[in-house]
């Protein structure tokens, strides 16, 4: 069985985007060849980045934990919102802990969200180039979800069914690259 990570990406009070990760890995689950993980970055309070990995000998706690589910995984889907037409600072400090190449031959994924009509494409653009810094392989095929309030309510109920059918075509698209790259 393969194992799929759904980073969900913001640690923001009041987050639309981890009603989206929810939703994607609850999809997931529901197909029989995935064990699907949703990993809340909320749940890893790590602190700013001040030193190098490399040149300490105290990692944040739970970092350990956090290295070895992305790294572990056949695939790994992000869920962030876009900030300031960018990745949210709690997001890239995760990444930034993490080890060169810890996704060396994984399939990523990436879902961007937004309040407005562009869906978060600054955000796409920017997620891509940090995978490929981790080794990872960005898919092609993106999922950028725009006018969330319109999309999910504020108890994370769907309100656009059309959503359904884009996330579908999404996890298809991803599990086509997770088949192909895992070994």
């Amino acid at each position: 069985m393969k194992k799929v990570i759904v980073l969900s990406g913001s640690i923001r009070e009041g987050r639309k985007s981890h009603f989206v990760a929810q939703f994607i890995n609850k999809k997931l689950q529901e197909t029989n060849q995935i064990n699907a993980t949703l990993l809340d970055l909320k749940e890893y309070p790590f602190p700013i980045m001040e030193t190098r990995m490399n040149e300490t000998d105290a990692p944040p706690e739970r970092l350990g934990e956090f290295s070895t589910l992305l790294s572990q995984s056949d695939g790994i889907i992000i869920v962030s919102p876009e900030y300031k037409n960018g990745i949210p600072g709690a997001l890239k400090n995760a990444l930034d802990y993490l080890d060169p190449q810890i996704f060396k031959h994984i399939p990523l994924g990436i879902v961007t969200v937004t309040s407005g009509g562009f869906g978060g494409l600054y955000c796409l653009s920017q997620l891509r180039l940090v995978g490929l810094a981790l080794g990872g392989i960005p898919i092609p095929e993106k999922l950028c979800v725009s006018m969330i309030n319109e999309v999910f309510d504020a108890f994370g109920t769907l309100q656009e069914p059309s959503f359904n059918k884009k996330v579908n075509e999404f996890i298809k698209a991803f599990l086509w690259y997770v088949e192909r790259f895992s070994f």
